[in-house]
């Protein structure tokens, strides 16, 4: 096995982790890996180990430190811009969180589902209307998290595509990070005159009531705050798309569970299921980011205070001594928590707004279409094999 990371895929089983992980889970679960850049962090590969690292303050996800380990070249193009606010020392990060915090009450989400099931049943209303076959991404998983994120934030839907262009630039580990900078000034440009626009005139969008209460009031600077919309512009579009893909096809491969789903009607049980496909299809394949600020031992090893740490989710969420059957999807599953929004500080801002959208896609998909099928023969799905989210590049479907 290499150690260099990240480490590769059976692009056979596409839906499951690199087989590597399980051996490292029984044998070396924290080991060094070497990093495009010769940095060398210590992956960390068992529930309890990574449960563990983001769980403790003492390693943070400061972006700014020599040891932090960057993914790939496209990821140090921040350096020296505005940073989002889940790259920053953890005290600047607290305080920009908690400027967002109000803006994602589930109470607050929950508000939005009949929005969300006009979204998706528009959506689908075009998908039906059009011809057969067709790629669910670009008929229905794009445009719909697109519009939801678009909606929320108040960017306005003509200009949402290029913001995914650029989104997937920055995203991308095969970007240079040139490409990639150029890609992060695109959307700081947007992004600032969004800002400035709602200081002109406020709007009542998740955008007018950050610029008014933080920006107009000096406690966040305008630049600051594009980054911080941008970042959340990405997290609010890229990763539910993505699992409205993987979701979608993990369901397809496995026609038992897909019949268990189809007649759920108890919202409970539907959010289980939901939790359950986050689990085995997590769309966040790459290790979560930490510094240590001071010697700990983490799963029997020491490591010493600057030393960078990847706290790997998807190694995690199938881990046998956590997970009975941990490579089976299994709905029905006693609900455990997963790491496909994170956990401790850094726990998605997001996530009480992606549960809603999951549930709304997928239940309202297989209740309007309940004879979807793929269109191409598995093996013949294609992969997004450079990005640091997991999708798929095209699926096709036709009921």
């Amino acid at each position: 096995m290499s150690n260099s990371y990240p480490f590769p895929k059976d692009w056979q089983h596409p839906l499951e982790p690199p087989p590597d992980y399980k051996r490292l889970r029984q044998e070396a679960p924290v080991c060094p890996v070497r990093m495009f850049d010769g940095n060398t962090p210590w992956l960390v590969s068992r529930y309890q180990d990574v449960l563990a690292v983001l769980s403790d303050p003492r390693m943070v996800g400061d972006s700014t430190l020599p040891s932090y380990p960057h993914i790939s070249a496209s990821s140090m193009a921040r350096q020296g811009r505005p940073l989002p606010f889940f790259l920053r020392p953890d005290a600047e990060y607290r305080v920009q969180r908690a400027m967002l915090v109000q803006e994602f009450l589930p109470r607050r989400m929950e508000v939005l589902r009949p929005r969300i099931q006009r979204t998706v049943d528009e959506a689908l209303d075009a998908m039906l209307a059009g011809p057969r076959p067709v790629d669910l991404m670009t008929a229905f998983a794009l445009p719909v998290a697109l519009r939801i994120i678009c909606d929320l934030l108040g960017v306005p839907h003509d200009g949402a595509e290029r913001l995914h262009v650029l989104s997937r630039t920055v995203g991308s580990r095969a970007s240079s990070r040139e490409e990639a900078l150029a890609a992060l000034v695109g959307l700081d440009e947007v992004f600032l005159e969004l800002v400035e626009a709602n200081l002109r005139e406020p709007t009542d969008t998740l955008i007018g009531r950050v610029v008014a209460e933080q920006v107009a009031t000096g406690k966040l600077s305008g630049p600051d705050a594009a980054s911080m919309f941008h970042s959340l512009f990405y997290a609010g579009h890229g990763p539910p798309a993505y699992m409205f893909g993987l979701g979608t096809l993990a369901l397809l491969l496995n026609p038992g569970e897909l019949a268990k789903f189809r007649d759920m009607e108890d919202p409970t049980a539907i959010t289980a299921a939901v939790q359950e496909l986050l689990r085995f299809v997590n769309v966040s394949h790459l290790g979560r980011q930490r510094v240590a600020t001071v010697d700990v031992t983490i799963g029997g090893q020491l490591i010493r205070a600057g030393e960078g740490i990847l706290a790997q989710p998807d190694s995690a969420n199938r881990d046998e001594t956590v997970f009975h059957e941990p490579d089976r999807l299994d709905l029905h599953r006693e609900v455990h928590r997963h790491f496909a929004f994170g956990h401790g500080l850094h726990l998605c801002t997001g996530r009480a707004l992606s549960l809603i959208e999951f549930e709304v896609v997928f239940k309202t998909l297989f209740q309007r279409i309940p004879t979807l099928r793929l269109a191409v023969p598995p093996e013949e799905v294609r992969f997004k094999k450079d990005e640091n989210l997991l999708g798929v590049q095209e699926l096709p479907i036709t009921w």
